[in-house]
């Protein structure tokens, strides 16, 4: 499972806490799936938005052969 959470007005994705409920405003160019370190209990909330990035599983829906390019396209090269 993948959370997305939504975009305000200003252009920053509106975080919350799953386990406690806090919210925090985050500047992310290119993505609605955020996972953060929560003071809570000093983990990475939610769970899952952490596996997408840190177990990989953000790299792997990209084939391959494209990862290069696509490197090159969010990083503005």
């Amino acid at each position: 499972m993948l959370i997305f959470y939504p975009k305000l007005p200003n252009g920053n994705i509106l975080w919350s806490c799953d386990n406690c409920d806090r919210t925090a405003q985050v500047s992310t160019p290119d993505t609605n799936a955020v996972a953060l370190l929560c003071t809570c209990d000093g983990k990475v909330h939610p769970e899952c938005n952490n596996d997408w990035y840190y177990k990989g599983l953000y790299w792997d829906r990209i084939p391959m052969e494209n990862r290069e390019s696509y490197r090159k396209l969010r990083s503005g090269r």
